[in-house]
């Protein structure tokens, strides 16, 4: 019985995350863009924010609880672990001024609407970009063009 339920809730799971659009593919956050402004930080900036930046310490801890079926042993497991120093995942942190970043607005296409993002990308004025805006949990970011994706 309780085997059963398992399955049935990670096939749930399962399908549920095969039916979830990509990031990139999602069109109700992104968009074709054209670059409107640039401000490049300057160095004192980017050393005040470096300043102001809180400590790169990272505490996690899990926990784990198995259990057994036909008389075998179910057990319990406690983690703690800790990081410090540069170790980001870039996918999850958006881009840093203290690390480089630079603010980039973009208009979307058919739209009177500015958006901010921060960068690590090298754009021009004009430049036509693939843009994530508006989404509930993730911060704005560039997406590479595809081919045959412009902004006409």
């Amino acid at each position: 019985m309780m085997k059963t339920v398992i399955t049935a809730i990670l096939l749930a799971l399962l399908a549920a995350c095969q039916s979830t659009p990509e990031l990139e593919e999602d069109g109700r956050y992104v968009r074709l863009a054209t670059v409107v402004d640039i401000h490049e930080f300057t160095e004192v900036e980017r050393k005040q924010a470096q300043a102001n930046r809180p400590g790169d310490t990272h505490v996690g801890m899990g926990i784990g609880v198995g259990v057994g079926s036909g008389g075998s042993f179910g057990g319990i497991s406690l983690g703690i672990g800790s990081s410090s120093g540069d170790r980001r995942d870039s996918r999850k942190q958006p881009p840093q001024v203290a690390e480089g970043a630079n603010r980039i607005t973009v208009q979307p296409l058919g739209s009177t609407e500015r958006v901010e993002v921060m960068s690590y990308g090298h754009h021009k004025m004009g430049d036509c970009v693939k843009v994530l805006a508006g989404h509930p949990s993730e911060f704005p970011r560039f997406f590479e063009l595809k081919p045959g994706e412009r902004c006409e």
